[in-house]
């Protein structure tokens, strides 16, 4: 079987479909390749893993104005022509969207070309483009239960969020007994976790076995280094990791975003997160997942406009001086989880493939 999966944009769309084509390609005689944009994550992230990646034209769905409404539309029209021709080239059994701008021009081709088609919806709550693909697809396949209720679909799976395979079978005991707090605000770092941590370092200073590991992004990493020098607490500050699986391991309470792949990945290592929503995503969707944590036990939600020094030190002291608080949070967010999202996911295209 061959498989066409359009991921794009950003690490939330592509990782999780990089995890679907992984354990697609593992069976013998399949084929899975690629569709995203010339100028998202993809165009190196893709190839990075050895999967082929056709490029072809897709742009956000931005500006209310007859004018913009006009160029999506006319962007729609060139990408799905893209498609089409992509399609009727390479010739895929199936199609897979991840979501976002870079999937709507590929599904719509498949659908007119009458291929089977599938999505797969990150968020709690699904943006509209795939509210509207729902109705139209085989089979939509959604990380959170709750996203359900929020979709006309013909045919609904919960399969969870495929987080990556180098982190799949790393969990680990914690290895110190140190009070270990890992801050991260994606690859990029956020300018607004960051200047909040600054702000953090007096108040930690109270604070004995306490490590702070805190990855900046490159943009910020050498201001928030030198904002370190002179205090005391423990620490260690970069720019970028490629071993998430190790800090993740390592850490007591986790302070990110709340994107989707992030949660998921949280949900795995089973850690209590203080989750501060990046405040532009796209329909408000992180803060809505960070609330779905927070209903269900698995950590604390900070508005992006309420966050300071004083709000995480109230939040990161309550867990450090509640350890049985903070043993329950690691259980209930590990209840998130969804054990081989990308197998369920993989399963679920072939049974409705004929």
């Amino acid at each position: 079987m061959k498989l066409l999966i359009a991921a794009g944009g950003t690490g939330g769309h592509i990782f999780p479909g990089v995890s679907v084509a992984e354990a697609f390609a593992a069976d013998k005689g399949n084929e899975v390749f690629f569709t995203g944009t010339p100028y998202g994550l993809e165009e190196r992230l893709i190839p990075g893993y050895g999967f082929r990646l056709i490029k072809i034209e897709a742009k956000p769905f931005t500006g209310r104005s007859p004018a913009d409404k006009a160029k999506t539309v006319l962007a729609v029209v060139k990408g799905t022509t893209q498609a089409i021709r992509v399609i009727k080239t390479e010739k895929p059994d199936a199609i897979l969207g991840m979501g976002g701008f870079t999937s709507v021009p590929v599904v719509l081709a498949g659908l007119l070309l009458r291929k089977p088609c599938f999505i797969h919806e990150q968020n709690v709550i699904p943006g509209m483009a795939n509210k509207l693909l729902a109705r139209k697809v085989k089979a939509t396949f959604i990380s959170f239960d709750d996203t359900a209720k929020y979709l006309r679909a013909r045919d609904v799976i919960h399969t969870g969020n495929p987080i990556r395979r180098n982190m799949r079978g790393k969990r680990g005991e914690k290895p110190d007994r140190n009070f270990n707090i890992f801050v991260f605000g994606g690859s990029r770092g956020a300018r607004s976790i960051n200047n909040a941590v600054l702000q953090l370092l007096p108040y930690l200073e109270a604070f004995k076995q306490t490590v702070l590991y805190h990855q900046t992004g490159g943009e910020d990493f050498e201001r928030i280094k030198g904002g370190y020098e002179g205090f005391g607490t423990s620490h260690q500050v970069f720019a970028f990791t490629d071993e998430m699986e190790k800090y993740y391991n390592l850490a007591d309470v986790v302070v990110a975003r709340a994107g989707a792949s992030t949660i998921f990945e949280l949900a795995y290592f089973g850690k209590p997160a203080i989750l501060v929503p990046y405040p532009f995503s796209a329909g408000g969707h992180q803060w809505k997942n960070a609330s779905y944590v927070e209903r269900a036990g698995g950590g604390h939600v900070i508005g992006n406009d309420e966050l300071s020094g004083e709000r995480l030190y109230t939040a990161i002291t309550e867990l450090r001086e509640n350890p049985e608080e903070l043993g329950r949070m690691s259980e209930n967010i590990r209840s998130i989880y969804v054990e081989d999202a990308e197998q369920k996911v993989v399963r679920g295209i072939q049974a409705r493939v004929s």
